[in-house]
């Protein structure tokens, strides 16, 4: 009777672990199927939708998904950001749309260039993601007055001066402050399970170096 009760829970606990490599298998084949291709499924999540409607009345944002080479300034493609108080480097990377709706990688800024340049600067420059403890969530969004770093691919680094930071609405349309003369940065972190995005609104102080 024992040895055939334990047959019997050897037998099924293979089951188990067979059925639980497979998923996790296919897990990560859908994972990479995503990140490749940038298509979301369900259940996945490597890929998410954001809503940027909030920008929308401000930006066409399809337009400044693909701007050329000169929308960048003379100083290169940003590639990571530095928030303040935090030794985390944020990669930068292009935007996705799938159809009609924005997509966002789970530890990944997206860049959009919506302005051109001011004095060989990035115009304006609207980074969203969305929301979590890879990214930004409403509990460490950074003071206003403090400064966060963006280095680009050709070894240049723009210093920016938070000017606010603050969570809305994510239905609610934004218009960022904007003087048009200073270099601008917006980030926008949805949170799309309390529909809300916290936005960090920067002015440009400056470009250096890397080794600066």
């Amino acid at each position: 009777m024992k040895k055939r009760i334990r047959r019997y829970f050897f037998a099924w606990g293979r089951v188990f672990v067979f059925a639980g490599c497979a998923a996790i298998s296919a897990f990560v084949l859908l994972s990479g199927y995503e990140s490749i291709y940038n298509r979301s499924v369900p259940f996945v999540h490597t890929l998410d939708a954001v809503n940027l409607s909030a920008f929308a009345p401000s930006y066409n944002l399809r337009i400044a998904a693909n701007p050329p080479a000169t929308m960048y300034g003379n100083f290169g493609k940003p590639v990571t950001v530095k928030l303040p108080a935090s030794s985390l480097r944020l990669n930068v990377a292009a935007p996705i749309a799938e159809d009609s709706t924005w997509l966002a990688r789970a530890n990944s800024l997206h860049m959009l260039i919506t302005k051109p340049p001011r004095s060989g600067n990035i115009g304006m420059a609207l980074l969203y993601c969305r929301s979590s403890f890879r990214t930004i969530n409403a509990n460490d969004l950074p003071k206003q007055g403090q400064n966060l770093l963006v280095d680009t691919d050709q070894d240049w680094r723009y210093v920016y001066r938070i000017t606010n930071a603050s969570t809305y609405a994510d239905s609610q349309p934004y218009i960022p402050s904007d003087d048009g003369a200073r270099g601008k940065l917006v980030i926008a972190c949805d949170d799309t399970a309390h529909q809300v995005s916290n936005v960090i609104e920067a002015d440009l102080l400056s470009v250096q170096g890397v080794e600066q």
